[in-house]
């Protein structure tokens, strides 16, 4: 069993590697809170195998925006930019995101991103985006929708013939899928990563397992999922962690 003087060590390091002092803001507010920190954050979850950095990056910057934790989310924007995230790639998190919690997170996500961006004289590229009329634009979404869900794409909420969510579903489809999913900066299996860890962390359970279940058409294997969902946990709640794993465990095999 891995010892507490070990998860330190391990959880020192990759704060390091985050770019974080050792001096950090949790050092000053509560006697052992840094060494918690450096525990059960770094050590315990940031170092453990399975998952790559940036991926574990892209889960912790979703899981900051989709709880609009704000002031934390401006720390790890920095880390993210250490550990050589693109700008452009940021933003796309935060705009992904926004399609599960709303759109006014990402005006206060992408306009906190290009505030340290502007502070650290870091340049955002332009990036040429697609102009499908409405018809393209739904038929790439019908498209998108069914390669990453396959068989499970017009099933529940999504089912053709549900006449509850059939007024607002197209748009979901068509802007969600057709423009949102297949946004330059950001490919598939990433905005995968960043789907699962935003379920999870607004607690929308039934997402979770039906988009757990398609990450596997992206690229992801199961302990890469996995991986991401924990890595949720230390941002915005252990509960919400467990429970999603405990939704998806079954489902993955």
């Amino acid at each position: 069993m891995t010892t507490r003087d070990e998860l330190r060590s391990a959880g020192a390091a990759m704060r390091q590697k985050l770019g974080f002092s050792a001096n950090s803001p949790e050092t000053e507010l509560a006697p052992g809170l840094d060494r918690l920190a450096e525990e059960a954050v770094w050590g315990s979850i940031w170092a453990r195998p399975g998952l790559a950095l940036e991926d574990r990056m892209l889960a912790t910057l979703s899981a900051l925006t989709s709880q609009q934790r704000l002031p934390q989310l401006r720390r790890y924007i920095g880390a993210a930019l250490h550990i050589g995230v693109p700008p452009r790639t940021i933003q796309e998190v935060f705009i992904h995101c926004g399609l599960y919690s709303g759109f006014p997170t990402i005006l206060n996500s992408v306009g906190l991103a290009n505030e340290v961006f502007a502070e650290k004289g870091i340049g955002v590229p332009d990036t040429e985006m697609p102009d499908l009329d409405a018809d393209a634009l739904m038929a790439l979404g019908r498209e998108t929708m069914k390669k990453l869900h396959g068989d499970r794409a017009e099933k529940g909420y999504a089912a053709p013939g549900n006449s509850t969510t059939a007024a607002m579903y197209p748009t979901a489809i068509a802007y969600g899928y057709g423009d949102i999913w297949d946004r330059p900066d950001l490919d598939h299996r990433q905005r995968m990563v960043c789907a699962v860890a935003a379920f999870t962390s607004i607690d929308h359970i039934a997402q979770v397992a039906k988009f757990s279940q398609s990450a596997l058409n992206t690229g992801l294997t199961k302990e890469q999922i996995i991986e991401a969902i924990m890595q949720t946990g230390p941002y915005t709640g252990f509960p919400r962690a467990l429970n999603a794993l405990s939704a998806v465990g079954d489902l993955l095999g």
